[in-house]
């Protein structure tokens, strides 16, 4: 049964965003997408600075809440995530022990797998990147890369049971090419990888035009 609330979504097609839209399609809730260009005007974006001050993607706008109160205005796309999951009661778990891990493995991607990652795009993208600062990244995603792939070794998803940790990981595993690295040298996250992308929810978030 479609969840009856509706909520704006800002965002681009980053993995910050694609994460937002995942969860959403999986949940099956209503939503209206509006695109952001970070580098435009971002005041000419209707509401888009009356929810985001910060000027930061995602950000969402939950117009219908359970309560029937005011709108819920969020961003930060981990916040907006744990949102999404207690409001709609799916995606995390509601056993303490289990709820803890997948929140354990949000903030991790939230706090480090993401921020390395985007650094490591940031200075290959950058022709006059040091040597050594590239290097240091790259060995940094690996060890990370190399963590996940121990941890699924064990495990069919994240946080044993399929959650938003999954969908918070997966867009950053997704754009692993442009990271220089090689998918297949991890194998455990290789098939954990291709468990998600034959997702449908994942397939229709990805085929949104933003």
């Amino acid at each position: 049964m479609m969840v009856r609330f509706m909520i704006d979504v800002f965002c681009d097609s980053s993995p910050n965003g694609y994460k937002i839209l995942i969860l959403l399609e999986e949940i099956g809730i209503r939503y209206r997408l509006v695109s952001v260009d970070l580098s435009g005007d971002l005041a000419s974006i209707p509401g888009f600075l009356d929810v985001s001050p910060d000027g930061r993607i995602p950000a969402i706008v939950d117009h219908g809440t359970k309560s029937g109160g005011e709108s819920v205005l969020l961003f930060e796309s981990g916040a907006i995530m744990l949102y999404l999951a207690e409001q709609s009661g799916q995606f995390l778990p509601r056993n303490s022990a289990s709820r803890i891990e997948a929140l354990k493995w949000l903030f991790w991607q939230v706090s480090n797998f993401g921020p390395t990652l985007g650094q490591l795009m940031h200075f290959r993208g950058d022709p006059e990147s040091p040597a050594q600062v590239l290097d240091y990244f790259l060995s940094q995603a690996k060890r990370l890369y190399q963590f996940l792939d121990r941890e699924l070794g064990h495990r069919d998803y994240i946080a044993q049971e399929y959650s938003i940790a999954d969908m918070a990981i997966y867009p950053w595993i997704a754009i692993h090419e442009n990271q220089g690295l090689n998918i297949p040298d991890f194998p455990n996250l290789m098939r954990w990888y291709f468990d998600m992308e034959d997702r449908e929810a994942v397939e229709r978030a990805y085929d949104l035009k933003i």
